[in-house]
């Protein structure tokens, strides 16, 4: 349990600047605080993007066939991208989207391709290369060669299996980032990541400690230490 409570209504506030939302409409970012966090990461990344030079675009789906588009954002695994809101980062000529709850192939179901059952996960956030998924459906998965980064957003404060088992999700996703000695400093992109809304247990810091020892190309954000110093979760 955390012993330390994020505020949800703080957040829903400083979301609705985010997204010049109206505040009688801040029932948007979630009814449950694990939804607000989810909806706060998914900004966050946006911001990240932001603050390194890229133009961010937020791009509202067509509000039930009419041509007016509002903000809606995806809490559930089910549920076809396009409607829902996402963002579209551009910098030098390149483009790429932030995607929320977004199917994406594994990096093995992508090399050895035919089997019966589609190899895929449902990320909290993706960062992928820009492209068209108007027609994509809900079970759909976008090809595991356009992930540039991806995060996990958990409301709870960490112990060590929950960080072994991000750890296992980047392997399948992107194992390149788990290499030893992989950490790349100059990439423009965000690392693979896991954030909670809490604390690490001492366990979960000896497991960050070994991971920055291995430099490998993940992080971990909690409360302490959050994604963005001018983006933290209020508490």
């Amino acid at each position: 349990m955390n012993k330390i409570w994020i505020e949800q209504d703080i957040i829903k506030a400083k979301l609705a600047d985010f997204f010049h939302e109206r505040k009688r409409e801040l029932y948007r970012f979630g009814r449950s605080v694990n939804q607000t966090f989810e909806t706060f990461v998914f900004a966050a990344v946006a911001k990240y993007y932001a603050e390194r030079g890229w133009e961010v675009r937020l791009i509202n789906p067509q509000s039930n066939g009419s041509d007016q588009r509002r903000m809606r954002l995806k809490y559930s695994t089910r549920g076809r991208p396009d409607n829902y809101s996402y963002f579209v980062c551009s910098k030098s000529g390149d483009e790429i989207q932030i995607r929320h709850q977004l199917r994406v192939a594994t990096h093995s179901f992508q090399e050895f391709g035919n089997q019966k059952y589609a190899a895929n996960v449902c990320l909290d956030v993706a960062v992928i290369n820009s492209q068209d998924l108007s027609k994509f459906k809900s079970d759909d998965f976008v090809n595991n060669s356009s992930l540039i980064a991806f995060g996990e957003a958990k409301h709870m404060s960490a112990f060590a299996e929950l960080i072994a088992n991000f750890i296992g999700l980047v392997h399948e996703m992107m194992p390149s980032k788990v290499r030893e000695n992989s950490l790349n400093v100059e990439d423009n992109h965000l690392h693979p990541f896991l954030y909670v809304s809490g604390l690490l247990y001492p366990t979960a810091r000896g497991l960050k400690y070994t991971i920055e020892n291995r430099k490998l190309n993940i992080d971990i954000f909690d409360l302490e230490n959050p994604m963005l110093k001018k983006w933290k979760l209020p508490f």
